[in-house]
């Protein structure tokens, strides 16, 4: 990320230091849609990475999640956070308008689930290619079509909704208006520190407020993915009213690879 700082607001500028010292490695997630993609290949939508045998996700009612993002690790950029190999599947539910989030337990994977497969099968033969698509519910789902990805490396810097932008940097809220109007320092700050878009790693983006916020468990989790709203030519990704979907995990999970406590949150305007 190219900083302009003499474009950034004056009242911003004099937090510099502090914004510099929140850099963190991030791979943003660039789409095309494509209808011809290996089942083992890095995707948005479409068909999943499913070794024969394996059951195929679904919520506890025993109705199909819809796989909405698949990224094969050997495809990332040289890294020094992800595996350098395997698959790693999101899914969620389209049976509902709340597409699969469980506001009280934000952890349960009934409504969505994360699936890691280490060893990856590059063999037609011995993956499955029937789906239960005809049980997803295409009209509440937030992703339409298929899309290959593009990765490329980059840098974020702390978000100003993350839920340690007031102990980091300042409390915007808390900001005299007389200094600086709140729209024209959310948009100000925003416009020159996005952490919108598709990424893994970085910074989230919220529309509403950061689920990490109130409650201690999650202090420490870090952004594992986020799949934004996509209004792009030929894409069409649409999370209710213009959200954002965001998917966290503990350092140490991701580290040994553990998926299972993964944090799912979506909001919109």
């Amino acid at each position: 990320m190219s900083i302009v700082w003499n474009e950034i607001p004056e009242f911003i500028q004099q937090y510099k230091d502090q914004i510099l010292a929140t850099k963190k490695s991030a791979i943003e997630l660039n789409l095309t849609p494509c209808d011809d993609l290996t089942l083992w290949q890095s995707k948005i939508g479409g068909q999943p990475y499913l070794p024969v045998g394996v059951d195929y996700p679904c919520n506890e009612n025993g109705e199909a999640l819809q796989l909405i993002a698949q990224i094969n690790f050997a495809e990332l950029p040289n890294n020094q956070i992800y595996p350098s190999q395997g698959i790693l599947q999101f899914y969620i539910d389209t049976q509902d308008d709340l597409l699969g989030l469980d506001f009280d337990d934000q952890q349960k994977q009934n409504g969505f689930r994360v699936i890691y497969f280490a060893d990856v099968i590059a063999d037609q033969a011995r993956l499955q290619h029937d789906f239960p698509t005809e049980e997803l519910h295409e009209e509440m789902s937030p992703i339409a079509g298929q899309y290959a990805v593009q990765f490329a490396a980059t840098e974020r810097y702390i978000s100003i909704g993350d839920h340690e932008f007031s102990s980091k940097i300042f409390d915007p809220y808390a900001i005299d208006e007389d200094l600086l109007e709140e729209d024209e320092l959310f948009d100000g700050y925003e416009d020159n520190f996005s952490s919108n878009g598709h990424h893994l790693g970085g910074y989230p983006f919220f529309t509403q407020e950061d689920p990490r916020t109130h409650d201690d468990r999650f202090k420490d989790y870090v952004l594992l993915l986020q799949i934004d709203t996509d209004d792009a030519e030929d894409v069409q990704i649409m999370w209710g009213d213009s959200g954002v979907a965001n998917f966290f995990i503990h350092p140490d999970d991701l580290k040994n690879k553990d998926f299972s406590k993964v944090l799912y949150n979506w909001d919109c305007y």
